[in-house]
């Protein structure tokens, strides 16, 4: 009974070692590659979440983690990798789908592909599970926009707007807006 005893301690104790390493290294990977996006160090921030993302799936909680997926969908989105950036969201989706972050970050880069009826459907989703984020409204003026659907654009920049008065200036500054921008419905306040 002794040696059972000892052999179940060792193993336990095998198992919290193994547990402990990789969250560890889950934990220094991500705060890496928080770093080197800090940086503009997108290479190594993708090499960085990367081996976070290795790790998490050897630890025995939680072994998914939708934000370090979401973030690495970010440094793609920002490296023009769309194809690799739709995946990663698209992950994101997979293990918690109510992650609206991750909709509005997949509405986006449909924008950025110039795909707005795929970007309009991320919205509506993202609006299923949480209909006053202002980004999700913004990125649904800019779907709207992109097809010259003016009506649908400025109501929907007109809520991003109440919801967020900060979206105005994002507004000003997005192309997309520009022929929108004499209609007498623009949001000017």
């Amino acid at each position: 009974m002794k040696n059972l005893m000892m052999i179940f301690c060792l193993f336990v104790t095998a198992v919290f070692i193994w547990v402990w390493h990789h969250q560890t290294q889950f934990n220094d990977n991500s705060r890496k590659a928080r770093f080197h996006v800090k940086n503009g160090e997108l290479e190594s921030a993708v090499e960085a979440y990367t081996k976070a993302i290795r790790h998490k799936k050897y630890t025995l909680f939680f072994t998914h983690a939708p934000s370090v997926y979401n973030n690495l969908g970010q440094v793609y989105l920002q490296q023009a990798e769309y194809d690799r950036a739709i995946s990663t969201f698209e992950k994101v989706i997979e293990f918690k789908p109510d992650a609206v972050q991750a909709y509005i970050n997949l509405a986006t880069t449909y924008l950025k592909q110039n795909r707005p009826n795929r970007a309009i459907e991320s919205c509506k989703k993202a609006l299923q599970i949480s209909p006053n984020t202002a980004l999700t409204h913004f990125n649904l003026a800019c779907a709207y926009a992109i097809k010259a659907e003016n009506t649908k654009a400025i109501n929907a920049l007109k809520k991003a707007v109440g919801l967020d008065p900060r979206i105005k200036e994002l507004a000003e500054q997005e192309p997309t807006f520009d022929g929108l921008k004499s209609d007498p419905r623009y949001p000017r306040e």
